[in-house]
Parts: C-alpha cells; sequence; structure tokens
C-alpha cells in the first residue's frame, strides 16, 4: 500500500444482502493503494471489517472475503428461486422450538383466553342485526369470526407467541465464526476495528473493539453476532451469559461514525460506504421483496440521517479545533443491486461497488 501520511478510517455500514458494496469497495482501495487505519463497522460491514482484517496482508484478502459470502452467506441462485429463505444465515434451532412449543402447549395461560362466549354472542347478534354488503364488508366479517374461533386463535398463540424474539437464530453456532475468523490474529492486526450493538436491556449502545481496551470490550464471536441480531428475524443474543440482550447496533447507528471523532481526533479523513438509499428502492414484487425491503428501508434513511448529522458534528469540531477533516461518502449506484441472498445479487453489489469507489477515488483525486 501507498503511504501518502494520511491518517484514515472507513465506515462499513450495515445492509445485510448489499454486503457487497464494501467487498467491491476494498478491492478498488487495495488497488488504488488507498489504505486505512481504523474500521468502523455496523451489523454486515461488521463482517466484512472483521474478516478482512484478520487476514494476512499478503494473501488474497478480497478473493478469501468474496468467497466467504459466496460459499457460507449467500444463496446459489437456482436454489434460491422458488426457495428464497436465508437458510446458512437465518437457521432455525429446531429441539429449542420444540421445548418452546411443549412449553406453551403445557401453560395453563394457553387456554385460559380461547373461548370468549360474550364476544361470540355478540358477532352472532351484529351479524343477524346487520349482515354484510358487499364483498369488503363479507370478508371482514370472515376476519372477525376467525378471530374469535378458539381454534384459530389457540393456533395464532403457536405462531406468535412462543417464548423467543426471533423467527430463528443466527447462525446457533458460534464455533462457525470461529471456523473463519481468527479473532486473535484480528486483534495483532495494526488495524484498529471498531463494531457496535445495541443492549436492549440497557438502552446502550456498546462498541466493541479489536484491542484490550479498559473502555470498550473485545470483539469476540459473541460481540460479532450481537451486532447481528436481526431484530424479528432472530432471537437477541447475549454476551457471556449475563442477562444483557443484544440487537444490531444498526438500528441506531447504522454507519456507527461518532466513535472515530470521540476516539480518533488526528484523523485526516473518514470515508463512508452506505448501505443503499431509499431514493432507488424499487416497489415490492411479492411478499419477500416486501420483507427484505421492510427490514432495510429505515436503515437506508437512518444512515443518510446518520451522516448528515455527523457532517455537522464534524463541522463544529473543525471550527473548533481549526483542524480540516474530510468526510467522503461514496458515490454508489444502488439501483444496481437489492436486498436478496443470493449470488447474482453479491456479484452486482462487488460490481457496483468497485466501480463506485473508482469513482470516488477519481473525484478525490481530482480535488
Amino acid at each position: 500500500m501507498k503511504n501518502d501520511g494520511k491518517k484514515r478510517a472507513i465506515a462499513l455500514s450495515g445492509g445485510g444482502p448489499v454486503a457487497g458494496l464494501e467487498i467491491g469497495a476494498l478491492k478498488a482501495f487495495e488497488e488504488n493503494g488507498i489504505d486505512f487505519d481504523i474500521y468502523s463497522c455496523a451489523c454486515v460491514g461488521s463482517w466484512v471489517g472483521c474478516l478482512y482484517n484478520s487476514l494476512a496482508k499478503e494473501s488474497d484478502r478480497i478473493k478469501k472475503v468474496d468467497q466467504f459470502f459466496r460459499d457460507e452467506i449467500f444463496i446459489p441462485d437456482d436454489i434460491y428461486e422458488s426457495f428464497p429463505i436465508t437458510y446458512k444465515v437465518f437457521r432455525m434451532d429446531y429441539l429449542n422450538d420444540y421445548y418452546r412449543l411443549l412449553e406453551k402447549l403445557f401453560d395453563f395461560n394457553t387456554y385460559t383466553h380461547l373461548f370468549l362466549p360474550e364476544r361470540i354472542a355478540e358477532f352472532g347478534w351484529k351479524f343477524v342485526k346487520n349482515p354484510p354488503v358487499g364483498m369488503d364488508e363479507f370478508s371482514y366479517c370472515i376476519s372477525e369470526g376467525m378471530a374469535l374461533n378458539p381454534l384459530v386463535r389457540f393456533m395464532a398463540q403457536l405462531q406468535y407467541k412462543i417464548g423467543k424474539s426471533g423467527i430463528s437464530g443466527l447462525i446457533s453456532s458460534d464455533k462457525f465464526v470461529d471456523k473463519f475468523i481468527d479473532f486473535e490474529q484480528l486483534k495483532k492486526s495494526d488495524k484498529i476495528v471498531y463494531l457496535n450493538a445495541y443492549d436492549l436491556s440497557e438502552k446502550k449502545l456498546r462498541i466493541f473493539i479489536n484491542r484490550n481496551n479498559h473502555k470498550f470490550n473485545d470483539i469476540d464471536a459473541d460481540a460479532l453476532m450481537a451486532g447481528s441480531s436481526v431484530l424479528h428475524y432472530t432471537e437477541n443474543r447475549t454476551i457471556d451469559g449475563q442477562k444483557y440482550k443484544y440487537c444490531e447496533g444498526a438500528v441506531i447507528d447504522t454507519v456507527n461514525l461518532d466513535v472515530l471523532l470521540d476516539e480518533h481526533q488526528d484523523l485526516d479523513e473518514i470515508w463512508v460506504v452506505k448501505i443503499a438509499d431509499y431514493r432507488e428502492v424499487l416497489p415490492p414484487k411479492n411478499l419477500i421483496d416486501s420483507e427484505l425491503i421492510s427490514v432495510m428501508l429505515p436503515f437506508d434513511t437512518i444512515s443518510d440521517d446518520d451522516i448528515k448529522l455527523f457532517a455537522y458534528r464534524l463541522k463544529e469540531h473543525n471550527r473548533e479545533k481549526k483542524k480540516d477533516i474530510q468526510l467522503i461518502t461514496l458515490d454508489m449506484r444502488y439501483g444496481e443491486v437489492n436486498y436478496h441472498w443470493n449470488h447474482s445479487n453479491l456479484d452486482h453489489g462487488i460490481k457496483a461497488g468497485y466501480e463506485g469507489a473508482l469513482r470516488s477515488i477519481h473525484t478525490y483525486r481530482e480535488s
């Protein structure tokens, strides 16, 4: 890597299936001799940042990161076409789910409110007194009646009220993470890596670092999993058996920029790889599109807001400290990627990230 004497940081934001953007951007930076001293990461950006910096510099790191996501995270297109489920990432814990089902079945409270005779009588009288007119009213009456059906109510409890916080676990075994990311080697890296996770119990954003540090906890498999626990999809992770439960820090800070200015005021440049742009999100074609967009769209807007707020803070900091720290957000064409976990989207993301980084590097060097 060429050394121009500047101290640089890069923020790799959360974004799940658009991880290819970050892989492609890192490839462009490598080829153009732009090195980073600090990596500040959130959610999937943490996976990219941790894996990348745990690998030996003389190895083909980009190829290995690409291969990891291709083999272990993303789904081949022919499988994904008719089974669009991210079974590699969000794995069901069938045995524990079975035990929780039994607990629900043997819980007396499961059955106490199944039969509501007064509500049923009220519904019947309303149906007789004011019969539905037209399909819309008829459909509403069917739905209202089903909501009072004891069997339907019982099945709804088994679907929605089993004692867990997500529909699956996030790669349930930490051995999976340790198999691919050498956290001891990550600690020896000359690059500082941060990641975030949100502590749901104490309502705090926690920062983790690849150093022995009195202020922040160490990055390990538990921390990486905690910072990737997507609400609705995965159960909340705990760390070191603590009672505190975590979800991904991206729900609070998608780009994790503040720690850079808090801890490294001697920076010259901060580069940002943003996950997506809400203005380029296309209307959903089906239910899986809707579900993926419902998860990702808030992050698109959070990241924009975070960057704008940080830019204002940085401007004030530069004025007060008489500094000139630059904030550079990569010029990506987000419409070239989507939120699907298939190989073709990974390829599109890597290509778009590579080309976007090249455009940004060209603009940077021309300025």
